[in-house]
């Protein structure tokens, strides 16, 4: 039963995705009223999975890209919208929130399988 423990695996991935993903929303809040600078976003879950699983090392660079739909454009080229962030942090912290129900469920049926 605990020779493959693909499901914390692609809970930690689950989780270092949403950190990645939460970090490009903090830098796209610090970077509001900068003239030109353009939204950035993590690449899907599933790139990012897929990607790790081919390239083990890849989890060490996060796979963050400029949003290739931003919800606003400013005169002066920014494309950030503070609202549209909020949305994001959002569904990151759900995402997290996921991820650590999964570690937490793996742990109650490991405890039960050896009897605490």
């Amino acid at each position: 039963m605990f020779n493959s423990l693909d499901i914390l695996r692609m809970a930690q991935a689950f989780a270092t995705h949403a950190a990645a993903r939460q970090g490009a929303i903090a830098q796209n809040v610090a970077n509001a009223d900068t003239p030109g600078y353009r939204a950035r976003d993590a690449v899907p879950f599933s790139t990012f999975y897929s990607q790790l699983r081919t390239d083990p090392g890849s989890s060490t660079r996060p796979m963050i890209r400029p949003d290739a739909t931003p919800a606003t454009r400013t005169p002066d080229g920014n494309t950030v919208s503070v609202e549209h962030e909020m949305m994001r942090a959002a569904a990151a912290r759900q995402q997290h929130e996921t991820a650590l129900g999964i570690y937490a469920m793996a742990r109650d049926m490991m405890r039960a399988s050896i009897g605490r």
